[in-house]
């Protein structure tokens, strides 16, 4: 997580920004994505669903003790230190409970 957190601080010195999908915004979701499931996974959490917005990425995870959570990264090109998440009663509930920040690290998925 220390490489995608590196990364995220930069924003727009790093991403190169386009009304289309980059191959570099490709790469750091695709990257983002496999260290956040081992995150997630190493809390005992099952079922991750990710979803790749413009930019940003969202989705759910239901955690050990069978709690739906949804989490979002907001626009990567504006620097971004913290992950969002919150309780979803369903895999379709975007408004859930309360907003919730952990800061992006490694052992981010015990924080939260």
């Amino acid at each position: 997580m220390e490489e995608i957190a590196k990364i995220l601080a930069k924003g727009y010195l790093y991403f190169e920004s386009s009304s289309t999908t980059t191959p570099q915004w490709t790469q750091f979701y695709n990257k983002f994505k496999s260290e956040f499931s081992k995150e997630l996974k190493s809390i005992g959490a099952t079922n991750i669903v990710f979803s790749k917005g413009h930019f940003c990425i969202s989705g759910f995870f239901t955690s050990k003790d069978n709690r739906i959570c949804y989490f979002s990264l907001g626009d990567v090109r504006g620097s971004q230190e913290n992950l969002m998440y919150r309780s979803a009663q369903s895999y379709k509930d975007y408004s859930g409970g309360s907003n919730q920040w952990v800061r992006i690290a490694k052992g981010m998925g015990e924080r939260m």
